[in-house]
């Protein structure tokens, strides 16, 4: 790139400059060296020459106080590298142990998940175990009892019966009996007998004694 000339006015005397800098920048840096030099010379009452040399030295002050500013900056930003690549490191590390500890625990999970659903099939595995032992229990219950033998089913009564026997209602009231035939017992049939119980266990009638072999001598 080649240089361009630029023309300033400093301390009252014009330099031309060549730079590869802008124009517009090189004449804002000129305006401010001789704002400072006229500045000094007005300030301590001094020539131009000793103010431009105050001024040189004021800049050159400013530019190693630059220096010394930027090299500290740069020893900090090298720090701040290195901790930033420490804490980088710790943190993938941290990632690290931090997915081994989640498939530790989803393992941890699963293993729990098994068991749980071992001891339940354990538990449903006993509790028909039980089930078919009183099952087995009731089974040799049964066997082992009595057989219960069956009652013969009563006899009915049946019109032919009544036939046969007669169907008659008793007396309400028992007659007298005569004296003279305080000695004499009624003769029943027992076949007769055995009909009219039948009849009132049949009717609900509970069974009384409507003879007797012997009689009271009054």
């Amino acid at each position: 790139m080649d240089k361009k000339r630029v023309s300033v006015f400093v301390a009252g005397q014009r330099f031309t400059i060549l730079t590869d800098e802008d124009e517009k920048y090189v004449i804002d840096i000129a305006a401010k060296i001789d704002a400072r030099i006229t500045s000094l010379t007005i300030s301590q009452n001094i020539t131009r020459e000793r103010a431009a040399v105050l001024t040189a030295l004021d800049y050159a002050d400013d530019n190693e106080q630059d220096k010394r500013a930027i090299t500290e900056i740069k020893e900090q930003i090298k720090d701040y590298i290195t901790q930033v690549s420490a804490l980088s490191d710790e943190n993938t590390a941290l990632n690290a142990e931090n997915n081994q500890l989640k498939r530790e625990l989803a393992a941890l999970k699963a293993a729990d998940t098994k068991e749980a659903d071992t001891q339940e099939k354990d538990a449903l595995k006993a509790e028909l175990r039980d089930l078919k032992a009183q099952l087995e229990a009731l089974q040799n219950a049964q066997e082992q009892a009595p057989a219960v033998e069956e009652q013969p089913a009563e006899e009915e009564i049946t019109s032919a019966d009544d036939l046969f026997f007669g169907e008659q209602e008793e007396p309400a009231v028992k007659p007298a009996k005569d004296k003279k035939n305080r000695h004499e017992h009624s003769h029943v049939n027992p076949y007769q007998q055995k009909y009219a119980q039948k009849k009132d266990g049949q009717k609900g009638y509970t069974q009384q004694r409507q003879y007797s072999f012997f009689d009271i001598d009054e």
